[in-house]
């Protein structure tokens, strides 16, 4: 009888610790919370780049203008910059509702309710594709929109996170491929044309004092400040296409392993990603805007 009644403890024992690793399964581990918490905080700083692409238009018309001309043409280069400034609340726009899907996947995570900015609604209702904002990126963000209209409404709690990876990863991974697009690619491009630009008008401005050693090099000086600093912005472009990556292929892995959490192998799979946006994002910061 004791030895049954050993066996019968020992069975006990072996279904409690398959029970508790089966609740355990359900918790979602502290990877899941880290990386969508970093890559929200990662979209905060996306408006100087957009800020910049305008900023950076207007610079180069203003550069453009004659190195002998004495007058305010800064309203003659913004007005020639018009589709650029026009673009920059969508982009502000769509990077909002990301950023409210990734706090909403945190809060899902935490096993919290979701709430988002309202204004995302009227955003997503309104907005339209335009040559640099095509069709695909309007549609992940209506899509991710009607994801946090859906999570408020429909009282989603965590039981809702696996659905939510899966069906918004295509909308993620459109709209930050885009957003990437523009920063790492198109204000790149940009900066090189201010670049061209300023360079030219230096070189103006060297040959109309080129028997004034002194102010050649103030020239020359100038010149370098200017460069380096578009250097730096360009730097920090690349850098942040590079979050916008990363927080693609993090989120495309989680909706892959979406309802099978494993809190050492999702430490192990998101890790790396988290770890890469945070120095990224302190390696851009010092950029100047």
């Amino acid at each position: 009888m004791h030895v049954l009644s050993t066996i019968a403890a020992h069975r006990r024992a072996g279904a409690l610790a398959a029970l508790l690793l089966v609740l355990g399964g359900c918790t979602t581990p502290d990877a899941v919370r880290q990386f969508v918490t970093t890559a929200r905080d990662a979209t905060l700083r996306f408006s100087p780049f957009v800020q910049d692409i305008a900023d950076s238009c207007v610079r180069r018309k203003l550069a453009e203008r004659p190195v002998t001309e004495i007058a305010d043409n800064a309203g003659l280069a913004t007005g020639a910059c018009r589709e650029d400034f026009d673009l920059a609340p969508d982009l502000l726009g769509a990077m909002n509702v990301l950023a409210g899907y990734l706090n909403a996947l945190n809060s899902l995570a935490s096993n919290g309710t979701v709430s988002y900015d309202k204004e995302i609604d009227s955003f997503a209702d309104k907005v339209q594709s335009t040559a640099k904002f095509p069709a695909p990126a309007t549609d992940a963000v209506k899509g991710l929109a009607k994801f946090l209209f859906d999570a408020v409404a429909g009282g989603y709690q965590r039981r809702k996170l696996a659905d939510a990876l899966k069906k918004a990863d295509p909308h993620v991974t459109v709209l930050t491929d885009t957003l990437g697009h523009i920063i790492g690619v198109e204000y790149i491009r940009d900066l090189d044309d201010e670049a061209d630009s300023l360079k030219n008008r230096y070189i103006d401005a060297m040959r109309s004092n080129q028997h004034n050693d002194a102010v050649a090099l103030l020239l020359q000086r100038q010149w370098m400040r200017d460069l380096a600093m578009l250097q730096k912005k360009r730097a920090a472009a690349t850098d942040y296409q590079k979050v916008l990556e990363k927080v693609r292929d993090g989120h495309k892995q989680l909706a892959s392993r979406a309802g099978q959490w494993s809190a050492s192998e999702l430490a192990k799979e998101l890790g790396p990603y988290t770890a890469s946006i945070q120095t990224l994002v302190t390696s851009f910061q010092a950029a100047s805007f």
